[in-house]
């Protein structure tokens, strides 16, 4: 008999716990909505300076002109950026960055 009431309480106390901490994930689940904006918001700016330097691919005193600015604001959101996603976008636009500044330089 007592097996049976220490078996009831453990799963009384695993129930009460499991709905706590699914009350508890309810509060925190915003967090990757608000870093997802906040990516946004910070890769703007940066994809701007980037996408003016692969539209002047074919001009190389243009690349040439826009690189310091796009390497800038690539460099600072890179500080800011919070999600795997935002990490990705930074890590694909410098390289395609590097391989026009590569194909300026030559």
């Amino acid at each position: 008999m007592n097996a049976k009431r220490h078996y009831r309480l453990g799963v009384l106390f695993a129930g009460w716990a499991l709905a706590v901490s699914g009350c508890e994930a309810k509060k925190e689940q915003p967090k990757p909505l608000a870093d997802i904006a906040s990516d946004t918001r910070t890769l703007e700016r940066a994809q701007g300076a980037a996408n003016a330097v692969i539209l002047a691919a074919g001009d190389c005193d243009a690349v040439r002109a826009a690189l310091p600015e796009a390497r800038h604001e690539l460099e600072e959101a890179r500080t800011k950026v919070k999600t795997v996603a935002g990490t990705t976008i930074l890590s694909a636009l410098q390289t395609r960055i590097n391989q026009l500044a590569d194909t300026c330089s030559h």
